[in-house]
């Protein structure tokens, strides 16, 4: 909590500094440094994850990081200054500053420096780090900046860092379950079930510092500090990070790897989340949810229904091997991020866990079902001693 309130303390100094550029020189005076800001958190947004992993020296990581982006920030900054001061020109300097453009300027720097602290803080928590991932949770000041921000600019945001960074999730040429196409992903019906399973659906997040890249998957509660989810979203990961739709952020071991299932078990402590059920079997033609964090980004829930149920030869997790599989073949929108997230029934039941989109449909995708998954949540809280989780693949 010391470090979430430092960090409250931080952010609001940083408005308050901006506020007060923004009320001294107005706001067309304000605006080329803000634009230049926002530029700079941005470039941090994309670069840190980026470079980052690269860094050999654990101890360095953190420090690099926070380096990268008050470098780009104050770059951005000074050359965003440098060219309003060029398009003013030298007599603009001199003129009265009118109070309404004062109000306005300040304005604006508040809320341009809260958007370049979401971006950065958001990026520096991707990497996987249980002190900032749980500061950053625990902050005020950060948890309102993302209330008012909106949930399509937030997704936009992890859509376009997702364009340059590892997307995790497996693509499938084949028409598996004899499905080459989708009729679309039905509307989601919501139901009270469903609303309460959501608070036990969890975004991971950690680093493959083998493989220099940030990975992030979704996965869900199925005992007592047990999670499941995919083992490529894991995979090659030492330390990863889990947080919860309540801002709960805790740490957590992989204590089950399984590359030929592409199913994985993480061990927490002290998670408040409610184990989720599993559900019988579904048929073609029933319905249900995905639920998950699309690109690491916010938690969403969309419609699913059921297009095939199947037994396939699948390849495992590194491409080496194809195993036989029972899989659900789903209508439903299945992006990055949505690895290792349930498939819901209507009842908030599990019915499979999500692994794979179609290479050629984007709303047609895979789960793995409820009989491949039951063995494993069975002897999921039992599951103590840490394993290996493998090793990464470059994305």
């Amino acid at each position: 909590m010391l470090l979430a309130r430092l960090l409250d303390v931080l952010i609001v100094l940083v408005l308050l500094v901006y506020f007060v550029v923004g009320w001294r020189t107005g706001i067309l005076r304000t605006l080329g440094g803000l634009i230049g800001v926002v530029a700079g958190a941005a470039g941090a947004f994309f670069a840190i994850p980026l470079v980052v992993p690269l860094i050999p020296a654990p101890g360095w990581r953190m420090t690099a990081a926070i380096g990268i982006a008050l470098l780009l920030i104050l770059a951005g900054q000074g050359l965003g200054v440098a060219l309003a001061r060029a398009l003013r020109g030298r007599d603009a300097e001199s003129r009265r500053i009118a109070w309404p453009s004062r109000l306005l300027g300040g304005v604006v720097g508040v809320v341009i420096a809260a958007l370049a602290s979401s971006l950065v803080v958001s990026s520096l928590t991707s990497l996987g780090s249980p002190l900032l991932s749980q500061a950053a949770s625990g902050s005020v000041v950060l948890r309102g900046i993302d209330q008012l921000t909106p949930d399509p600019v937030e997704q936009g945001l992890s859509r376009i860092r997702a364009a340059v960074l590892d997307t995790g999730l497996p693509r499938i040429t084949e028409a598996l379950g004899g499905v080459d196409s989708s009729p679309g992903a039905p509307a989601l019906e919501g139901t009270d079930a469903l609303s309460r399973a959501s608070a036990s659906v969890v975004r991971i997040n950690g680093t493959a510092y083998a493989c220099g890249q940030n990975q992030s998957g979704s996965g869900f509660v199925v005992a007592r500090d047990r999670i499941v989810t995919n083992a490529h979203v894991v995979a090659g990961v030492a330390e990863p990070v889990v947080d919860t739709r309540a801002g709960q952020v805790v740490t957590a071991k992989v204590v089950y790897f399984d590359p030929k299932a592409d199913l994985a078990v993480l061990a927490t402590s002290g998670l408040s989340a409610t184990p989720l059920k599993l559900s019988d079997p579904l048929e073609v033609g029933d319905r249900g949810a995905v639920d998950g964090y699309p690109y690491g980004g916010p938690y969403t829930s969309g419609g699913a229904q059921v297009l095939a149920r199947s037994t396939e030869l699948v390849a495992d997790i590194y491409n080496d091997s194809r195993n036989a599989r029972e899989i659900y073949t789903i209508a439903a929108v299945v992006e990055p991020g949505n690895s290792g997230g349930p498939l819901l029934t209507a009842s908030g039941r599990v019915a499979g866990v999500v692994f794979a989109e179609s290479a050629t449909d984007d709303q047609l995708g895979y789960a793995t079902t409820d009989a491949e998954v039951a063995p494993v949540v069975a002897r999921a809280p039992a599951l103590t001693a840490a394993v290996s989780a493998g090793h990464c693949t470059r994305g």
